[in-house]
């Protein structure tokens, strides 16, 4: 029996970030992404609950996970990334060098010139050597539970596909 990876259907690997239910959250796996990731920070309107994060984790099967942060102390993000074993943590404040050292996880900086082994640019995360290690999509909202449309993502992936 053969199983399809995101790698038979896409250029790069695919991340939908900013999930907050599990509607969207399946539909990533669905789809073949290979991360997804919560945003752990109180005032976006992303926000999830670490319990919530854990909840929709549990439903899912063959996809990696990356916690979103935009200005939470070094120690509550170690806390919450080795809580929910994640596979990336993505920094979005201005963190200290020294501190995103700290982190005993994989980095993701919002600029090339902080320490981390990826960072943001121009929609896309890239390696330390510029080339694509991620392409993103940042998550659609529920317009009721179970509801969303995802016309606008499928035609970005559709762009995608090999």
């Amino acid at each position: 029996m053969y199983y399809f990876r995101s790698e038979d259907m896409y250029k790069h690997p695919i991340a939908f970030l900013s999930v907050n239910n599990l509607t969207v959250a399946r539909y990533a796996a669905a789809m073949m992404a290979d991360y997804i990731g919560f945003c752990f920070d109180s005032t976006s309107e992303n926000f999830i609950t670490v319990a919530k994060a854990k909840e929709i984790m549990g439903w899912l099967s063959g996809v990696k996970f990356i916690g979103e942060f935009h200005s939470k102390p070094m120690d509550e993000i170690t806390a919450i990334a080795l809580e929910l074993n994640l596979d990336l943590v993505l920094l979005y404040g201005p963190y200290a060098v020294e501190d995103i050292e700290s982190i005993p996880f994989e980095i993701i900086t919002h600029t090339p010139n902080q320490s981390g082994k990826y960072y943001l640019e121009e929609g896309q995360i890239m390696d330390a050597d510029g080339n694509i290690f991620i392409i993103p999509f940042y998550s659609a909202n529920e317009d009721e539970t179970g509801v969303v449309d995802f016309e606008e993502i499928s035609e970005k992936l559709s762009a995608l596909e090999i």
